[in-house]
């Protein structure tokens, strides 16, 4: 298996498929590696630690499949691995709104789930769209320097909203995002029963340099936090010409009920997963994990 650039072909059209369902923007499945399915591999490399250079040799390949069948996983409903266990907290099925290829359903974890329930409610009462790129990870999923071995999405904590549902069109996606100082966004979504707003607002192509922006709007920021969601940084390559994967802004965490100083990534595992279960993957080796000291 060799692509790159310019290969045409069922074997690119199948690329671009995968691709798309996890999450990366290859544009049109029609079997011609363009320019756009060349920048989402990289991107895809990237994340899986191999080498960014945009062509699909073995490597990538067996990777892509990989990352489809775990990504595929994610999906069902992991509670069958814990019926009959006592003391585990359930995984809660909620609704998304379709947006492009973004998911209809996710999985969190109860009290998340009840969390989150709040801020969706809200928001399709004031005719917006919560959209979704998933929340619940594998405990198999690939492990970079671009994704956490302590990630919150493994706890059932951590929800990310669609990718492709805002920076990119400021006029038409679903959420504009504006900067909020020291790598923070604030995610505003488009609302017929939301307040008139005008709003800096950025995109991928335009990091540093907003554009006002005039609609209603609701501040799914503070609709979040306002449930106990936090919003994370951005990383700081992002505004160095690096990855668009790097902006951060549609992940939320659930940091409700974790003390810092206290609470440990294991113990937030094993209130979703027995440790037979966990013992074997790879997040159990930072068990040990300190929220706000070391995890976060």
């Amino acid at each position: 298996m060799y692509l790159k650039e310019d290969s045409r072909g069922e074997d690119v059209k199948t690329v671009q498929e995968i691709l798309k369902k996890l999450g990366y923007n290859p544009g049109p499945v029609d079997g011609w590696y363009g320019q756009k399915t060349e920048n989402a591999v990289i991107c895809f490399q990237e994340e899986h630690n191999l080498y960014g250079d945009g062509i699909i040799g073995p490597n990538t390949w067996q990777s892509l499949h990989q990352a489809l069948a775990i990504h595929i996983e994610e999906q069902i409903n992991p509670q069958a691995e814990n019926d009959g266990q006592t003391g585990l907290m359930n995984w809660v099925r909620v609704p998304a709104d379709p947006y492009r290829d973004g998911y209809d359903r996710f999985f969190l974890r109860e009290d998340a789930a009840q969390a989150y329930m709040r801020v969706y409610e809200k928001v399709q009462e004031a005719g917006g769209k919560l959209t979704s790129s998933g929340a619940r990870r594998s405990l198999q999923a690939a492990v970079s320097p671009s994704r956490s071995a302590t990630s919150f999405h493994y706890t059932g904590r951590a929800l990310d909203l669609f990718v492709g549902s805002s920076m990119e069109n400021r006029a038409l996606d679903p959420f504009v995002v504006s900067s909020d100082g020291d790598r923070y966004w604030r995610v505003f979504v488009r609302a017929d029963g939301g307040k008139p707003m005008e709003i800096e607002a950025v995109t991928y192509g335009s990091r540093k340099n907003g554009k006002l922006v005039n609609d209603r709007f609701l501040d799914l920021t503070s609709l979040f936090k306002a449930e106990g969601f936090e919003r994370i940084r951005a990383r700081r390559s992002f505004f160095n010409n690096g990855t668009w994967l790097g902006a951060e802004w549609w992940h939320f965490q659930y940091e409700k009920g974790l003390k810092k100083g206290v609470s440990t990534f294991g113990g937030e595992l094993l209130k979703v997963y027995t440790e037979d279960q966990v013992r074997p993957m790879p997040p159990w080796q930072y068990r040990a994990r300190v929220f706000g000291v070391n995890w976060f």
